[in-house]
């Protein structure tokens, strides 16, 4: 039972890192997206 136990604690902990990763990326591609798109608008109004 303590194994069963022990390998429910290791799976969710990496679980855990894969969630924090794919949100810290998740976060980092929205901003980015919303920094890039107006950089091209204000460009284009330049011209």
């Amino acid at each position: 039972m303590s194994n069963l136990i022990e390998f429910f604690r290791m799976v969710l902990s990496y679980l855990m890192v894969f969630a924090v990763i794919f949100v810290v990326s998740g976060v980092g591609g929205f901003i980015g997206v919303k920094v890039w798109k107006p950089k091209t608008k204000s460009e284009q109004v330049k011209e």
